[in-house]
């Protein structure tokens, strides 16, 4: 399945933290085809890029 927008929210280190949660996020993000947006409030998931970046298709 694929959508033209993914929002997931709350993709912070206590809900994405342990490897095994590592798959789970990555299905979540390549489900979308034109807009992905993540939201987290503290730590970000470490499973995702370190940096704040933005990318527009």
């Amino acid at each position: 399945m694929e959508f033209d927008e993914v929002i997931v929210a709350r993709a912070s280190a206590r809900e994405y933290g342990a490897e095994a949660d590592r798959s789970l996020l990555y299905i979540a993000c390549t489900r979308a085809l034109h807009r992905l947006t993540l939201t987290h409030s503290g730590r970000p998931s470490p499973h995702l890029p370190g940096d704040e970046t933005t990318v527009e298709p």
